[in-house]
């Protein structure tokens, strides 16, 4: 796990050396500069894997080059393909390997890979520079060709080359209905994100890009023909293989535990197949997101090294303030700030490498929204398209009346916006967009100066519940929940892995009968099952919570001096991005609402708030 950076072009040496200083947190063990002509590679080290200086990094072999962030957990295996056809190696380092893997099959050799990575290839005979990205995104890859070109780990490290960036409407459209900011969009038209599962040629002054996997096109093969029991023992193997795969480590390992399905299974199958684990908790005081007594049930029948942590308001509310030294773009997922404390938690125990559970929900319809999306969709088309035209329109003129915003109570503005909004979707993956967006299309008309746009790719592999898995993962999985784990622990100088991640036990969950998943009204049934070997079923039987803070509570009490600093009309006129006089009628019915003991939409609050935060820190000074 690492930082990266690089460039070609005419850059000067202050700017290459701002990028190099910006991610200098995700690496605190060694770091490297390469320069060849106008090419600049850069990295700082965390050491996981062959601690020595011969796995330092930037790493060359004759005619390339190479800088990397990541893990490939199947090294030894292609190392002793690699023997075998005549190379020798000088380390145990998954470095060495996979240059030599580049060497030997070129770009083709990312597909012998199992693991997460972000790879930057100089090959000096081609004379161009290859970006690779695993395949669900787990490390993140910007880079821009502003004046050039650059790449590095997180928005922050390509800033320097762009001295003039401008907003993109779109991506603050987008930010401000889904929280985060997806596809190759970042919040400068002048940055772009490599898609997961694509990589990126750099030739002659031009760049393209090239898609080498895709969650899609697992589906349209041919499904295996197998019973329940055998869907079963296939998966549960495939499981233990990839969460054991991803114990190499030549450093202290940790896992996360939230005490949910997902988490708990991580920690059983290591528990037993693996050896004794360190687990780690993070608790609320604010019982309904409480989750740590479940975690310790399970980690004391396990009987994991357990470490658990509550967090209280003062504790959140530092975090709160350092949230955009950790995000360098608008991102309003608030579970960051528990995520940044249980990744602190696990390196003051010493922990340098842990494990997280992201993924379980998205293969494994953990989401009920999956199910209700499906059930309103179906009950919208069942009303006769000139009916849903009319109300469409009928809600539309009321809204745009103005009348709604006088409405304090209820949420009304609100509710009126996106029942507009979905009386007009016929497909279901637009229905799904519009349905987990906070706010319609209509507010946002009124919350933005400038027009922006939804562009997100909402075609669906298949209209059900499969389809809605498979959005998910080219969406809300990489562009929110892996950029919260990514950032959370590089901001602690930790590495972050994702067992249910790993693309041969992908294949099986989207391949496997939805039935399996979603059984009378239940979620990841075939997960419970294979859970229950290991742990009681009482342990794990109640509703799924989620790994999210008390923010109502927290703001209500303690946190209002924030929304007082940040939402005034000097702040918010100076970025030129809202309709002051909406944020402003917002803010007075969060108070009247909070004043009568109730809340009034805080997730909207949030995100402005969140966006207001990120603008003083990264465009104040510009």
């Amino acid at each position: 796990m690492c930082g990266i950076a690089g460039c070609r072009g005419k850059y000067d040496d202050k700017t290459i050396a701002a990028s190099f200083d910006s991610i200098r947190h995700r690496g605190p063990d060694a770091n490297g500069i390469f320069k060849h002509q106008d090419v600049t590679l850069m990295h700082h080290r965390l050491s996981i894997i062959d601690l020595s200086e011969l796995g330092a990094q930037p790493y060359h072999y004759e005619h390339l080059s190479m800088v990397y962030n990541g893990e490939v957990y199947n090294f030894k295996k292609v190392k002793a393909e690699l023997i075998s056809l005549g190379y020798e190696f000088i380390s145990t380092s998954d470095t060495e390997v996979i240059i030599k893997a580049f060497h030997k099959w070129g770009i083709e050799a990312v597909h012998r890979f199992i693991g997460m990575f972000a790879i930057a290839l100089f090959d000096k005979k081609e004379d161009c520079i290859y970006l690779l990205r695993d395949r669900f995104g787990v490390k993140p890859l910007y880079y821009t060709t502003t004046g050039g070109f650059a790449f590095g780990s997180e928005l922050r490290s390509i800033l320097p080359f762009i001295p003039k960036r401008t907003i993109d409407q779109n991506a603050v459209y987008e930010y401000f209905r889904f929280g985060y900011i997806s596809e190759e969009k970042t919040i400068f038209k002048e940055a772009k994100k490599l898609l997961s599962g694509y990589y990126l040629k750099y030739k002659d002054g031009k760049a393209r890009a090239y898609c080498y996997w895709d969650a899609k096109l697992i589906t349209s093969q041919s499904h295996p023909k197998l019973s329940e029991s055998e869907w079963q023992e296939l998966l549960h193997k495939e499981l233990i293989e990839a969460f054991s795969l991803r114990m190499v480590s030549d450093v202290p390992v940790g896992v996360f535990l939230s005490g949910g399905i997902d988490s708990s299974l991580v920690s059983a199958i290591l528990q037993k197949h693996y050896g004794k684990i360190n687990t780690f908790t993070i608790g609320f005081d604010h019982e309904r997101y409480n989750e740590a007594p479940y975690a310790r049930q399970v980690a004391q029948h396990l009987g994991t090294n357990h470490t658990e942590f509550t967090l209280n308001t003062q504790e959140a509310f530092s975090i709160l303030e350092k949230f955009y030294d950790i995000y360098d773009e608008p991102y309003a997922d608030s579970s960051g700030i528990p995520s940044t404390i249980v990744s602190r938690l696990a390196a003051e125990q010493g922990i340098k490498v842990v494990l997280s559970a992201n993924g379980g929900d998205e293969l494994f319809a953990g989401y009920r929204h999956y199910h209700t999306t499906l059930s309103y969709y179906n009950r919208f088309l069942s009303i006769p398209s000139a009916i849903r035209h009319t109300m469409k329109w009928s809600t539309g003129a009321l809204y745009k009346s103005g009348l709604m915003k006088y409405v304090y109570t209820k949420n009304t503005e609100h509710r009126v916006a996106v029942l507009n909004e979905l009386l007009g979707v016929n497909e279901l993956g637009d229905f799904y967009n519009s349905f987990l967006a906070n706010q319609g299309h209509l507010e946002m008309l009124s919350l933005l100066k400038q027009n922006g746009r939804d562009t997100q790719d909402t075609e669906l592999v298949q209209d059900d519940m499969t389809g809605l898995m498979i959005y998910d993962i080219g969406h809300y999985l990489p562009d929110d929940l892996l950029v919260k784990m990514d950032r959370a622990t590089m901001y602690n100088s930790i590495e972050g892995r994702e067992p249910f991640l790993d693309h041969r036990l992908v294949k099986i969950a989207c391949q496997m009968p939805v039935d399996l998943k979603w059984r009378n009204n239940e979620s990841k049934w075939i997960l419970k099952q294979i859970l229950s070997e290991y742990i009681p079923r009482e342990m794990f039987t109640r509703p799924k919570m989620g790994f999210s803070i008390p923010i109502f509570n927290w703001f209500s009490q303690h946190m209002d001096v924030l929304f007082d600093y940040y939402l005034t009309k000097e702040k918010l006129d100076k970025t030129n991005i809202f309709n002051t006089a909406t944020v402003l009628n917002e803010y007075e019915k969060y108070k009247w609402n909070k004043q009568n003991n109730k809340e009034y939409n805080i997730e909207k609050m949030w995100r402005i708030l969140s966006f207001m935060m990120w603008w003083d820190k990264w465009c104040e000074k510009l």
